[in-house]
């Protein structure tokens, strides 16, 4: 396991929230959980590529370009989450970068700007 402390950054452009709320199944399915809509996005200085548990396939949630979503299990300061890492199909980018981790969680994750968190990887 790796232990990484970041702190939270402002809210990003709420695409995923809008994925979240127009595909709820999928990601109830992928997850097994009702998360909450939206991501937490954590800059923890230096990139950490993400290690994929499963994926959302861009076609199960009509991405416009091929674009999955890479789900790695974590826990945020004790609480179970997911990072949910966007990847461009075409050329490996997508999201913030791998130094900003964005989470998402079925129980709510600290998101004020400039709250320190710890993210617990499991590798």
């Amino acid at each position: 396991m790796i232990t990484v402390h970041g702190r939270v950054t402002g809210r990003g452009c709420g695409d995923m929230a809008k994925r979240m709320n127009n595909y709820p199944k999928v990601f109830h399915n992928a997850t097994g959980e009702m998360l909450i809509a939206g991501t937490v996005n954590v800059d923890v200085g230096t990139p950490v590529p993400p290690r994929e548990h499963f994926r959302i396939v861009a076609k199960e949630i009509n991405e416009p370009i091929p674009q999955d979503l890479l789900f790695e299990v974590c826990r945020v300061n004790g609480i179970w989450a997911y990072r949910i890492r966007p990847l461009d199909l075409r050329n490996g980018s997508g999201g913030h970068g791998d130094h900003i981790i964005e989470l998402s969680s079925s129980e709510k994750i600290p998101n004020e700007p400039g709250t320190e968190v710890d993210i617990a990887f499991f590798r």
